[in-house]
């Protein structure tokens, strides 16, 4: 019924490209990937895939999962293209509940911009064919000394104002609440 996963951002995914390509064929929605396969040099699509065909069906009550990325798969791929189709697919399914923002300089190896992605399979109607878009860039507090890249950190008090945005699900100064459609577009050359 729930899932948490931070797998490593950009990671390659070439020593798998043959098997994944032959489960994303055979299979198709059968499969973790019938919704596409974006570059091989950056697989955070096909981990977000997998997380969702492991979420529980909705018929039995539904699944949700929180899932850390970088901001390549919010941005990368042109209309048409694999991550970009694989957005579209989530979209499209409702499957997007929810994207923070979180601060830099959190994690011990990158101090790029990351982003928690909430999925969910099984929303309630108020959330329905909408997607909360939550900026948390700003809640962090500095820590006594650095860690590597890790310079800031997420206080209790911050986690629970972050998750009191998420669950108030109103439009705010750090939060905007959109139409799945909205984001949409087309290449037109």
């Amino acid at each position: 019924h729930y899932c948490l996963s931070n797998p490593p951002f950009g990671k390659k995914w070439e020593k798998d490209q043959a098997f994944v390509e032959r489960e994303a064929k055979e299979k198709g929605f059968e499969g973790r990937f019938g919704a596409g396969t974006p570059r091989v040099s950056d697989g955070s699509m096909l981990f977000i895939q997998h997380l969702v065909s492991k979420l529980e069906r909705p018929e039995n009550g539904g699944g949700r999962a929180a899932i850390i990325l970088s901001g390549s798969p919010l941005f990368t791929g042109n209309a048409g293209q694999g991550e970009s189709e694989i957005r579209r697919w989530l979209l499209e399914n409702d499957l997007i509940d929810a994207i923070v923002a979180l601060p830099t300089d959190i994690f011990f190896r990158t101090g790029i911009g990351t982003y928690i992605w909430l999925l969910d399979n099984s929303k309630p109607e108020e959330r329905k064919g909408k997607v909360q878009l939550i900026d948390a860039t700003g809640m962090h507090s500095p820590m006594r000394k650095s860690e590597g890249n890790k310079r800031r950190y997420i206080s209790e008090e911050q986690a629970q104002d972050i998750a009191r945005l998420y669950a108030d699900f109103a439009p705010s100064e750090n939060v905007r609440i959109v139409n799945y459609m909205d984001f949409g577009y087309r290449r037109i050359k």
